[in-house]
């Protein structure tokens, strides 16, 4: 970044201290970036012609229901495409990823972007297409804890297998790395509340003044994405939809292996950062 030169003189007035402030901070700013790409930040691009042509490739083992509902381009995105391309070691961006490309300068404006991870907010749904995956994923659940729902639980680590009783012809189930954590953010209450930016575990910062929104819905089984207008959405219940202006953005394997196991890697790094420069 070239900085504009101090003129001595504006419009017949000498410049004052005013001016050598804005310089100053115009030089901060752009360190706080370069140090924020020095830090280890994971890499992240959208989805390559290659990696592409791998997921086709492997789709092909599965059949009708099951086969429709992955099919999907390259410029085109659904939940069940997203949790594919991680089973088959290409790693999809989480919400807290995602926002990091954001601010550093991934164009996702325009473009909505799934993540590999689900809302789950009860034990069924009254939506009817997800009521038998639904209650699927809350019996895991209770297996592990006694869930009650009082808060929407997101949840990670999800893989496909195929089930001709789903209307999608397949299910989703724990993996190896399963996991989900409570999310009070994405209760219903804040339907349509304004946020200024994803925090560290990919939730919204609510903020009156933000240009962001957040749409959740009461019950059952949601996608969880950031939609084109960079929104957050955990409301949209019809996982398997995909259109023109869908994206995959993914994490770069070697990045990705830098920082296997440190779920929280470096986002509060991050911030710590842009903090000291306020």
């Amino acid at each position: 970044m070239t900085l504009p030169k101090k003129p001595e003189y504006f419009a017949g007035i000498k410049v004052d201290g005013a001016y050598e402030r804005y310089l100053e901070r115009l030089e901060e700013e752009e360190k706080a970036k370069n140090k924020i790409k020095e830090a280890g930040f994971p890499t992240t691009r959208f989805l390559s012609e290659e990696e592409q042509a791998r997921y086709k490739d492997s789709i092909k083992q599965f059949k009708g229901k099951a086969y429709d509902t992955l099919n999907i381009p390259k410029n085109g995105s659904n939940l069940f495409k997203v949790v594919y391309l991680n089973e088959i070691g290409i790693k999809t961006a989480s919400l807290s990823e995602l926002e990091l490309a954001l601010e550093n300068g991934l164009e996702l404006e325009g473009f909505y972007e799934d993540t590999p991870s689900v809302v789950l907010r009860s034990n069924g749904d009254s939506y009817a297409l997800n009521n038998y995956l639904a209650k699927l994923l809350a019996e895991e659940v209770q297996k592990r804890k006694e869930e009650t729902f009082k808060h929407s639980l997101v949840l990670n680590g999800l893989k496909l297998k195929e089930d001709s009783n789903s209307e999608y012809g397949l299910i989703l189930v724990p993996g190896e790395d399963f996991s989900y954590f409570e999310a009070p953010e994405l209760g219903s209450e804040n339907h349509l509340k304004k946020f200024s930016r994803l925090g560290e575990r990919g939730m919204p910062v609510f903020d009156k003044e933000g240009k962001r929104t957040l749409y959740t819905r009461e019950d059952g089984l949601s996608r969880l994405y950031l939609g084109v207008d960079l929104d957050s959405d955990s409301g949209n219940v019809r996982l398997a939809n995909s259109n023109e202006y869908g994206r995959v953005v993914v994490v770069s394997p070697e990045m990705a292996q830098k920082n296997l196991g440190d779920k929280k890697w470096h986002y509060q790094k991050n911030q710590n950062i842009l903090q000291e420069l306020r």
